[in-house]
């Protein structure tokens, strides 16, 4: 066994939303219960942040305070052209070679010799975050509850009925939008008026917001409808009396829209100049978990103090510059480091959960092995990485009465299988089983009539659903996508491309050659551009937004199959394989074609040409020809699903995780969860962010509820009903 003092009462596997989500609470309860009880984060990656003054952060003194801490930390690529890509590609993607990167492009396969890439691929290719604050750091900040009917399939085994559902989706946008311990807090206050919290939990956010206007403070003149999902925001969208053709004067107030938003919503949600019905009538503005200012004619309030609020420049997944986004690493450093000076706290602020709770970055779990007894004390074999050259390591282990897996869908997958091979034997036979793309879906369209402006505003604004209805299984999400000027000149010469090549030969050679004689060419166009720009403008000077001015990005997610399944990779192949049962491809999954149907009527409403459609770049017969077609996604779901017993699955309803030894299945390894998006056991057709934090927060208040008699009185056990 480990050394005593490097023993925990629990440890928490990742820092993204299932495991920020499990964390906070559970430190909360720790110290409120004043028993010395103490909570370990591992995170695999480093600590990220803004290398220019915010409203908050004038002096930039976040990255000062982490290096004090001694803490593992970057600035986010800051270059807002083609140096930005550059510096993105080769020190923020994460490799062999660059450890502490923050984008991790994870391809699966079977490896060319030498390693020089991949000779096959498997069909799918996942972008995660590596970094403390997990997929928050990354993701487009769009926090939406999937349809009732997802959550009542019978694949998913929960005991919550309707109302707790409502309830705990309603926490997790409070804990995204506000702060995990200020939701806590204004839970138990609302429960027992005379709540006197033993932990602070000040407003970290200013709360969800709804951001479609050219600038802060803009009245958008938007119409609100009720959803029944969210019953307390509701849905805003574009208002039809300013929208329609007939409308006199046109758009006279939606002209303050960012132009994406206005083109999105009224092209999709509204009837056509021909008289044509709308694609939808369930559209609107996502909920955003972004900081932002109320708009006009309300009063100014930045609720309590300055508070960094969205400039609309477009950089939501390279990093905001202004740091607005709600990231889960500003929690978490308040939580467990404290806050550094500033004007309102010149000294500080201390850590809100004190000796509760530590949190471990370049910390990469290998696997977990049960105690003498098949179950707790538990022991995390671990990577520490060193802080000054994360390519070198020490091995680490420590103990811990808990254990929470909450690594991110692939992570998960791939410590859980390691550890059913090396300290966990009784794990389910199910493990890797049951992932899904959970239907994402990446396409551009060039040569739209209206100017969509792609590097304004949040990287998504609006959304639109189809089969809500009818047809259930072939639910699917369409949202807007935002272009980071970093990567326009990328995407406002690559896509074109793209769509060229593909209408001619498909040979891999052909493919080479070609992309071979257009960058050769590029030379001597921008040396002819020096001396005939004087004349008229040369398109090798227009600017990063012009190069995707009329071109319009979506990202589609669908109720796909959860039919594959993750293996450990053997010699000569990555360290995970995935392949969908039956050998079928991915992209043959029936879910695709109703995604590029939707498409197809998209595009002959965005456009004028004709022939014009939305092509995903990655799954054309360019990428065939080169060898790396696949799905690309950042939503991946399943592999540790929940489920009734171990038969059919890794865990419970709360995440506790099945010894298949034990009560014909039906047992499990004791202080052992899995609370991230691995356990999800379908698609929800939707962004998963809200539903990792609520299933997380429901498992949370379980654990505590678990917890040895204390000083004070834990939560109800949330299969009770509302939380």
């Amino acid at each position: 066994m480990t050394d005593a003092a490097r023993h925990y009462d629990a440890v928490v596997i990742g820092s993204g939303f299932g495991g920020t989500m499990t964390a906070l609470p559970l430190a909360r309860a720790f110290k409120t219960r004043d028993k010395g009880e103490k909570l370990l984060m591992l995170e695999r990656g480093t600590w990220w942040t803004t290398p220019v003054g915010t409203v908050q952060d004038k002096e930039v003194a976040a990255k000062e305070f982490l290096d004090h801490k001694d803490q593992p930390a970057q600035f986010w690529s800051s270059a807002e052209n083609f140096r930005g890509f550059i510096d993105i590609f080769t020190r923020c993607v994460r490799r062999s070679s660059n450890p502490d990167g923050l984008y991790d492009l994870t391809n699966f396969g079977r490896y060319l010799p030498l390693k020089i890439g991949l000779a096959s691929n498997d069909g799918v290719t996942i972008l995660r975050a590596s970094g403390v604050g997990g997929g928050s750091l990354v993701y487009a900040n769009v926090t939406i509850r999937p349809p009732e009917f997802v959550m009542t399939d019978v694949q998913w085994p929960l005991s919550w009925d309707k109302a707790a559902r409502d309830t705990y989706y309603d926490l997790a946008r409070d804990a995204i939008g506000t702060g995990v311990l200020w939701a806590l807090n204004n839970r138990e206050a609302k429960q027992n008026p005379g709540f006197q919290p033993t932990v602070p939990g000040p407003a970290v956010n200013t709360g969800l917001s709804n951001i479609v206007t050219r600038t802060a403070r803009l009245d958008p003149r938007w119409v609100q409808v009720p959803d029944p999902l969210n019953a307390a925001r509701g849905v805003k969208r574009i208002d039809p009396a300013y929208s329609a053709p007939t409308a006199t004067p046109p758009d006279v107030w939606n002209n303050l829209w960012i132009d994406r938003a206005r083109v999105f919503q009224s092209t999709m949600g509204l009837p056509a100049a021909d008289g044509s019905a709308a694609l939808t009538d369930d559209f609107g503005t996502v909920d955003s978990s972004i900081n932002d200012i109320n708009p006009e004619p309300g009063p100014f309030d930045p609720k309590g103090q300055p508070k960094n609020y969205c400039e609309r420049q477009g950089r939501c997944i390279v990093g905001c510059l202004p740091g607005a986004r709600h990231t889960l690493n500003k929690q978490l450093m308040g939580a467990v480091l404290g806050g550094p000076p500033s004007k309102i706290a010149p000294q500080g602020t201390p850590a809100l959960l004190g000796d509760a709770i530590e949190l471990e970055a370049l910390a990469e779990v290998d696997h977990i092995t049960a105690g003498p007894g098949g179950g707790p004390p538990y022991e995390i074999h671990y990577r520490r990485r060193h802080k000054d050259n994360p390519k070198r390591f020490d091995r680490e282990v420590v103990s811990a009465d808990r254990v929470i897996v909450a690594a991110g869908c692939v992570g998960t997958n791939e410590i859980m299988l390691r550890s059913k091979k090396n300290g966990l034997p009784n794990l389910s036979d199910k493990v890797g089983y049951g992932f899904s793309t959970n239907g994402d879906y990446l396409a551009f369209l060039t040569d739209t009539r209206e100017r969509v402006s792609l590097t304004r505003g949040p990287v998504t604004t609006s959304f639109a659903h189809f089969n809500n209805t009818q047809d259930t299984e072939r639910f699917h999400t369409i949202e807007d996508n935002g272009i980071p000027r970093a990567l326009s000149a990328l995407t406002g010469r690559g896509v074109p491309l793209f769509k060229s090549l593909s209408k001619g030969r498909h040979t891999r050679l052909f493919i080479w050659w070609s992309l071979f004689l257009y960058l050769l060419g590029r030379i001597p166009a921008f040396v002819k551009a020096l001396f005939t720009n004087f004349r008229t403008r040369s398109d090798e000077f227009v600017s990063e937004d012009e190069m995707t001015m009329n071109m319009m990005c979506i990202a589609a997610m669908g109720r796909a199959a959860a039919d594959a399944q993750f293996r450990l990779g053997g010699f000569g192949e990555t360290t995970l394989r995935v392949r969908r049962d039956h050998g079928h491809a991915f992209l043959k999954d029936p879910i695709y074609e109703d995604i590029s149907q939707t498409l197809e009527r998209f595009a002959r409403r965005l456009t004028d040409v004709g022939d014009s459609h939305f092509m995903n770049p990655f799954t054309g017969k360019v990428a065939g020809a080169l060898g790396a077609k696949s799905i690309g996604l950042s939503h991946p779901l399943g592999g540790c699903r929940m489920a009734t017993s171990a038969a059919e699955g890794v865990c419970d309803e709360h995440g506790r995780v099945y010894d298949k030894s034990k009560d014909g299945g039906t047992g499990v390894y004791e202080g052992l969860y899995v609370t991230d998006a691995a356990r999800i056991p379908t698609a929800l057709g939707v962004n998963p962010s809200l539903t990792i934090a609520a299933l997380a927060l429901y498992s949370a208040d379980y654990i505590i509820a678990k917890l040895p008699a204390a000083q004070a009185p834990a939560p109800a056990p949330a299969s009770a009903g509302t939380p």
